[in-house]
């Protein structure tokens, strides 16, 4: 019997999976916080915030402390006990506030603001009403902590870990000790004040999407111009406050209030916090767990894919790594598809360009000494000229992997070019019985493939001239052969015939020769178009054997490292990985 699939079911297995057997690519606490989510109903998930006062700044808490009393004020009501005890609570001890009216009072009696000790008396914990964050399932927490101070060996390997993932101290007795504790959050808010705070985020790139991190400086009485150029959001909590107790005061005061308010740029910072963690529909997964889950994913490839290439470096110092050469093959088949592309690319520009109609067939006869010049100058261009430097980059590219030995170089890996990639195919149909020797270096030292340009050379130096000769007879041939029915065709009107006749005979003469021009000219530059398009294709199938052929040495030669024996770990985190985005994609 078919049973329909569970996204949500499988991105949990493969979470868990994760965390099983990639615990060394993984966060562990922003997983369990994702498996924490999607264990609840969909639309229904906890979401956790953090409002982060940085320790650098001297207000910084207290900043952070009103921030969040603004955010969660009911402008419509008095002020609140737990109001006036969240600004009297220090923070820097950490304290979890849980939003909804439902939390006003839990099942031991404790109403609206009450601060109490959850987890065993490890954290504190406040319980708040907020009718524009109700019915949300919304947690914040509050704290002081530095994420931007330089991480040490063994902590979190970067900002977006440290400020999603921060550490807080809890007492575990009354001799003052503190154990550090990590609380995942899924999105944070970093608070601080003045020109200091403001440039110790100024570089801080990963706020400018305004994603999950998100930062605010308190600036009074400043507005930036171009409030989107800066990574964070300014704000005025003291405007923000003198709104709020002028509408408390009186609601005829609603419009100081509404000033007052948007001039504190606070309603960023709510619509900030209200995005991802609103249902988008019935049945669909709030969009902060959805969010942190595809961080927690990308990470965990970026930590892989680190660490793959950490163990293949490692093993690249004694030995060739197993991955290394399929690596190199792939590029250099890549560059085998971009050279055939250019190659057919370049030479139609070529033959269509004005360069080369000027040697038409009617142009001959004051363009014939131009051929050469002409020719060459188009094979100098348009033959290739692109991957002769891409296959340079490519052979100090396979010389960097180390597949050819600590000695490489002092080594020239690749073959010589050889006449049979530059020979026409009559010459090389007669000289196939003997076989074809090598030609002598063109570039000696080199340790690149050579086989475009000697391709060139030997087309500029054995085509162009060819077809600059070509040109030159056909140019004597038609110019005498003219010449000579002229002069029969003026005998001829001397004698006893008339001028129809001798025109006639001389006008034959003329076009004969120049038909006889047309066609040959066009059948020899026919034939040298298409050779010089052989020869390109010719060279650039040299360059891959020849470099094929070095690899392929290399891996006979050396001590190849087994791919399966040093990648097994990586690959099946990745695997877990993949299964796990592909559980996300399908997740509603």
């Amino acid at each position: 019997m078919y049973q329909p699939s569970n996204p949500r079911k499988e991105l949990q297995d493969a979470l868990q999976e994760l965390q099983k057997h990639a615990t060394n690519y993984v966060n562990l606490s922003r997983v369990q916080l994702a498996l924490n989510a999607l264990r609840q109903d969909a639309g229904e998930e906890t979401v956790r915030v953090a409002i982060l006062g940085l320790t650098n700044g001297s207000e910084s808490g207290q900043t952070a402390k009103e921030v969040l009393r603004l955010l969660l004020a009911d402008p419509l009501s008095p002020e609140q006990d737990w109001e006036r005890e969240l600004m009297s609570h220090d923070a820097r001890q950490p304290l979890i506030v849980r939003v909804g009216a439902d939390n006003e009072g839990d099942a031991k009696g404790n109403g609206e603001g009450t601060m109490t000790y959850a987890r065993g008396g490890l954290l504190r914990e406040m319980n708040v009403s907020s009718p524009g964050l109700n019915d949300r399932k919304l947690e914040i927490l509050l704290t002081e902590t530095n994420p931007l101070a330089d991480s040490t060996e063994g902590a979190f390997q970067d900002f977006e870990e440290t400020a999603l993932v921060p550490t807080v101290d809890i007492p575990t007795s009354n001799t003052g000790r503190y154990t550090p504790v990590t609380t995942p959050v899924h999105k944070a808010l970093i608070v601080t004040d003045g020109i200091l705070g403001a440039a110790s985020l100024a570089n801080l790139h990963l706020l400018s999407g305004k994603g999950a991190i998100t930062a605010a400086v308190n600036t009074p009485g400043y507005a930036p111009e171009d409030p989107s150029a800066l990574p964070f959001a300014t704000i005025d909590v003291m405007a923000a406050a003198q709104g709020l107790d002028a509408l408390r005061q009186s609601v005829e005061r609603g419009f100081e209030y509404e000033k007052l308010w948007f001039k504190s740029n606070m309603p960023s910072i709510t619509t900030w916090l209200k995005s991802g963690v609103t249902t988008t529909g019935e049945g669909l997964t709030k969009d902060a767990v959805r969010e942190s889950i595809a961080s927690i994913l990308l990470n965990t490839h970026a930590a892989i894919q680190q660490e793959e290439a950490h163990r293949l470096s490692s093993a690249l110092s004694t030995q060739i790594s197993s991955t290394t050469v399929p690596t190199l093959n792939a590029a250099l088949a890549e560059w085998a598809e971009k050279s055939h592309a250019e190659l057919q690319e370049q030479l139609d520009q070529a033959f269509r360009g004005r360069r080369w109609r000027k040697l038409n067939w009617w142009k001959l006869f004051w363009r014939v000494d131009d051929v050469g010049v002409l020719s060459s100058e188009m094979l100098s261009q348009r033959f290739l000229p692109g991957a002769e430097r891409n296959v340079i980059f490519l052979a100090g590219k396979i010389e960097g992997s180390g597949v050819f030995g600590p000695d490489a170089r002092s080594k020239t890996p690749y073959s010589s070019p050889t006449l049979a990639s530059t020979a026409k195919p009559a010459e090389a149909a007669t000289d196939s019985s003997r076989g074809l020797t090598p030609a002598k270096a063109s570039l000696p030292g080199t340790k690149w493939p050579a086989h475009i340009t000697f391709t060139r050379n030997y087309l500029q130096t054995e085509t162009v001239p060819a077809l600059q000769a070509l040109a030159q007879s056909l140019v004597f041939q038609s110019a005498g052969f003219s010449t000579l029915t002229t002069s029969l065709g003026a005998l001829m009107y001397l004698s006893t015939f008339g001028a129809s006749e001798s025109g006639a005979v001389a006008a034959l003469g003329i076009v004969w020769s120049l038909r006889r021009l047309q066609k040959k000219w066009e059948t020899a530059r026919g034939y040298w178009q298409s050779e010089v398009r052989e020869e390109g294709r010719k060279a650039v199938r040299a360059v891959e054997i020849s470099v094929g052929e070095a690899l392929d040495k290399a891996v006979r030669d050396g001590s190849g490292v087994s791919e399966d024996a040093l990648l097994a770990e990586p690959r099946q985190a990745r695997e877990l990985v993949q299964k796990a985005e592909e559980a996300l994609a399908r997740l509603k």
